[in-house]
């Protein structure tokens, strides 16, 4: 049988990292981290291995790049235990990466399209404002005018512009799916972290492997691959963390212009999900 690749698609600051070494930590998987790192140059790379920074060359990782990296998959599967039979690559990119194996038939292809709270996704946007940033969010926006169904990427409200930044990034990874035809599955941070159980049951076994309690506890696990350092202190505490901070950092008047925005409705609507007082879920009803 083909060994699969699960690629999961974000926008920055979703929680990719956090989701990818949970599914990483299955008896038959294994965490990437952001595979896209390799695309520069070996020497130039850093350290690409957590787990291996201080032990010297990653057994997994090391010599992949440029020259190789369509093979990339091909060889850390030669490199690894034979029993594991998933791949969890949490680039979160379309263009530039999961573009590049698109046509790849040697492993079924799988797709999370992982998603934050955009009240959340604000406050962070906001947090790591810059020119540059600024910049770089109305531009993406300007692509994106046809999709948005306005015209905003010069508005000096700085929420308004991360707001819809979240909205055109999301929208995507939406119609990256569509149009081509993938095997996904939309799952919200706030879900995976509040009921890490079911949403790990209900991903793990569309995966094709046996969901494993132990794999909720992910720092029991060696992860190769990239992995950020803010996660040390989860590890330590060993809980699973959601961010509420939004709720004490924007104002009520910025709250409710999120929660009440129509593009954004018409959005969550299609896709199923809703904006509670904690959070966006899947599962409203439940």
């Amino acid at each position: 049988m083909k060994k699969t690749i699960v690629y999961i698609l974000s926008t920055d600051y979703a929680g990719s990292h956090y989701v990818s070494l949970v599914l990483g930590s299955n008896s038959r998987t294994m965490h990437l981290g952001e595979a896209k790192r390799l695309k520069k140059p070996l020497s130039k790379q850093g350290v690409i291995c957590t787990a291996c920074k201080d032990k010297g060359p990653c057994p997994v990782m090391s010599g992949i790049g440029p020259h190789n990296l369509l093979s990339i998959y091909d060889l850390i599967f030669s490199r690894i235990d034979p029993r594991k039979e998933v791949l969890i690559d949490a680039s979160k990119t379309i263009e530039g990466w999961a573009t590049l194996f698109l046509t790849n038939t040697a492993y079924v292809r799988k797709y999370v399209h992982l998603i934050r709270d955009p009240r959340a996704l604000v406050r962070r946007y906001l947090l790591t404002n810059s020119l540059n940033r600024q910049l770089a969010r109305r531009w993406e926006l300007y692509k994106q005018r046809q999709t948005l169904g306005r015209r905003i990427p010069f508005s000096t409200d700085l929420a308004e512009v991360s707001l819809y930044f979240w909205l055109a990034e999301n929208r995507q990874i939406t119609q990256f799916i569509r149009a081509n035809h993938l095997d996904a599955m939309l799952v919200t941070y706030e879900d995976f972290a509040r009921d890490t159980p079911r949403e790990l049951r209900r991903l793990t076994e569309w995966m094709g492997v046996d969901y494993e309690p132990a794999q909720i506890e992910y720092w029991n696990a060696e992860h190769h691959g990239t992995q950020k350092t803010r996660y040390d202190w989860v590890k330590e505490q060993k809980v699973q963390y959601i961010d509420l901070r939004w709720k004490e950092f924007l104002t009520p008047e910025t709250q409710k212009r999120i929660a009440g925005d129509p593009l954004v409705n018409s959005y969550l609507a299609e896709q199923g999900l809703q904006l509670t007082a904690d959070g966006l879920t899947l599962h409203g009803g439940d």
